[in-house]
């Protein structure tokens, strides 16, 4: 998995590189937007104004990506009136482009496969390979790599039947950069290769680079170093060259990586110091940290754990930067095997949690995506469904006005037979009585027919309802899982990880018994997380049922402070309470018990030594109002903003001790529904006040 993130990475640098005149040249766009829109006439002939449109299309797609859309969207209208059909597989293309930059990817792909079906009933077949790639890249980007791989291969069959150069290079490259990162790195290789080639016939030297550079890195992952030393080379070669700073990083850090493999970890380090120099020129974080990462392995092989550390650590700080995960995971990764080679068996231990951590959060941003591509799927489904309804309602149309058109003739008809009857004969009246009763049977029908249709908008609003119900009820679900699955593997896979490690006699009986009295206080906090669980999604799911009554507010706070006394006395606090005699509540005792206890041990949870929690409660204007202040910490304004909402945030005390925000979402959900409010007030080093608010009688 590492290596394929790291691959697509770098296949997003090369894309930077290439993309980088297209970037630089947009003040150029500019100026020919304007000279464009100058050339608009009153008046001006249809095709002279959707030649102006189409090149505003294009010049508007480095400037302003609405403006693009508007101005294909008029190019396309001009060409269907003016019937030219090849134009009007441009637009719709175009159309899905702008969707794609701005990643509404659904919308891009109805406009792609619009333009397909356009050039394929027109046999446009450049029109119909430039859809199908334009589809793939949307699948790529939606993580569907065996989807995206069918329509660049079909995309790649069309470009060649057409002899589009431009077109099968890119393919070639996409193709073989989806097979990187599955892993298929012959299938890659293969591609690569006929890249190389078609790039070296028409004398691209970037191209050429950037080939090379690819097969080295399918050498390289088939243990194939040579090979792959002699592909990094001759892409070194081309790169300085041409002057390319980034290609010459990236090849020299090949280079490095080689070595690494073969364990001349003193051979990598020159590599690595000018790959890393170019990178920190040109402010390259993301490779600037993969070098950093090699770095360290480098000299975690030459037993200088020290620099090695400070490699990782650099690597971490900027992986914090990026907010790059997979990268972060790297150098915790690294922490762990200096720490190991240094017999440091406990701080190897405390980085494999933190690894671990890591690995889940990687593996929820999959879940996600794996989400995301589902819902995808669903609305791509629908989408194509509401193109059928659209055919078929197309269909009915034309049928209802060459029956009208029908009908019209032989009500012109029948007219002409009344007059003559009116002139001819008597019977004028009989005539005119049969038409009436006519008229009033298509009356009764359509009175019918209207109330089918309100019944089936009636039935449809239902079904809409449920829908909607049941999507709630999904991500309820979705939710639960999500927390439970995060929350629940890391204490288990620690305890197992302790075993293990006691087992190979790497731990002592005093060093189990020390983390295991810290492994006690996770279970005890995973425990209450999974009470408070357990009840908000019994509230979500099930429903609970309240049952409101009176009770004294007192002996319920007075119950809940001596349950946290030991708590209070081992860490040094102060409880003080104040309440009036007789201070009475409507509400479900057990409910207000649960938000009582949430919030009490809170405080005590994230108080430190020292620290003192006021609790107060009283009557006034028919309401009973609870107060729970601490000196504490206090809580960011950030952390505030999302305090009440289901994010499965952990926070953690200055003694170690973790909160799990599910708590004061359940005490949220029970006092709304007890007919009260909830509120917070918090500043960092001032300590929280959270204040709740029930009726005090039945009203």
């Amino acid at each position: 998995m590492l290596k394929a993130t790291s691959y697509n990475q770098l296949k997003w640098l090369f894309s930077c590189v290439l993309f980088l005149p297209f970037c630089l040249s947009a003040l150029a766009q500019t100026t020919k937007v304007e000279a464009l829109l100058k050339e608009i006439k009153p008046n001006q002939p249809d095709t002279a104004r959707m030649r102006i449109y189409r090149q505003l299309t294009t010049a508007y797609g480095s400037v302003d990506q609405d403006k693009k859309y508007y101005y294909a969207v008029e190019y396309k209208k001009i060409a269907e009136r003016l019937k030219v059909d090849t134009l009007v597989v441009e637009a719709y293309i175009d159309m899905g482009g702008t969707h794609a930059i701005k990643t509404v990817m659904d919308s891009a792909l109805f406009y792609f496969s619009k333009g397909y079906e356009t050039a394929k009933k027109i046999k446009y077949d450049r029109g119909m390979a430039r859809a199908l790639a334009s589809m793939g890249y949307v699948y790529e980007k939606i993580d569907n790599e065996r989807e995206a791989i069918d329509k660049y291969k079909e995309a790649l069959r069309l470009y060649k039947k057409v002899n589009y150069a431009k077109g099968i290079n890119q393919c070639y490259i996409n193709i073989g950069g989806i097979y990187h990162d599955l892993g298929e790195y012959e299938v890659s290789q293969t591609y690569d290769l006929l890249a190389l080639e078609s790039y070296k016939k028409i004398g691209h030297e970037p191209g050429i680079a950037s080939a090379l550079f690819s097969l080295g890195g399918g050498c390289l992952e088939l243990g194939e170093f040579e090979k792959a030393k002699n592909y990094f080379q001759q892409s070194l070669e081309i790169r300085e060259r041409i002057g390319d700073i980034n290609g010459i990083a990236l090849a020299r850090w090949g280079l490095a990586r080689v070595d690494i493999k073969e364990e001349r970890f003193k051979e990598a380090l020159p590599n690595l110091e000018i790959a890393l120099k170019h990178d920190i020129e040109l402010k390259n974080t993301f490779h600037e940290s993969a070098v950093l990462i090699s770095f360290a392995r480098a000299h975690l092989g030459l037993k200088d754990y020290k620099k090695a550390k400070e490699y990782a650590k650099r690597a971490e700080v900027n992986s914090r930067i990026m907010k790059s995960l997979s990268m972060r995971s790297k150098a915790v990764w690294l922490y762990t095997k200096i720490e190991e080679a240094q017999g440091n068996y406990k701080e190897a231990y405390d980085y494999q949690n933190d690894f671990i951590e890591l690995t889940d959060s990687i593996k929820a941003e999959e879940k996600l995506k794996h989400l995301v591509l589902t819902e995808f799927s669903r609305v791509s489904s629908e989408n194509e469904g509401l193109m059928k309804d659209n055919q078929i309602i197309a269909t009915k149309n034309i049928s209802y006005v060459k029956t009208i058109f029908i009908t019209s003739i032989i009500l012109l008809f029948v007219v002409i037979l009344l007059v003559l009857y009116y002139k001819r004969n008597q019977e004028k009246k009989a005539t005119n009585l049969l038409l009436q009763r006519q008229r009033d049977e298509i009356s009764e029908i359509n009175k019918e027919l209207e109330m089918l249709n309100e019944e089936l908008i009636t039935q449809m609003e239902i079904i809409a309802v449920q829908n909607t119900e049941l999507e709630q009820l999904n991500m309820v679900k979705n939710k639960f899982f999500s927390i439970v699955s995060h929350d629940l593997r890391s204490p288990l896979a620690t305890l197992k990880m302790l075993f293990g490690l006691y087992r190979e006699g790497q731990l002592n009986e005093n060093e189990l018994n020390e983390l295991l009295a810290k492994l006690e206080d996770t279970i005890y906090t995973t425990s209450v997380f999974l009470d408070n669980l357990l009840e908000w999604s019994k509230s979500q799911l099930d429903g609970i049922v309240v049952n409101p009554a009176n009770f004294e507010v007192g002996k319920l706070i007075n119950e809940n402070i001596q349950l946290t006394e030991t708590a209070v006395r081992l860490k040094g606090l102060k409880i003080e309470s104040s309440i009036e005699r007789n201070t009475m509540a409507f509400a479900d005792a057990n409910m207000i018990n649960v938000v009582v206890r949430n919030l009490i041990s809170n405080a005590v949870k994230f108080c430190n030594p020292g620290d003192i929690i006021s609790i107060e409660a009283y009557n006034s204007n028919d309401k009973m109002y609870l107060t729970i202040k601490d000196t504490g910490p206090g809580i960011s304004e950030k952390e505030l903003q999302k305090l009440f909402n289901l994010e499965h945030t952990i926070t953690t005390s200055a003694s170690g001790d973790k909160g799990h925000q599910i708590g004061l979402v359940l005490c949220k959900d029970m006092v709304e529904q007890n007919k009260g409010k909830i509120k917070v007030e918090s500043e960092l080093g001032k300590g929280t006040v959270f204040f709740v608010e029930i009726p005090e009688k039945q009203m």
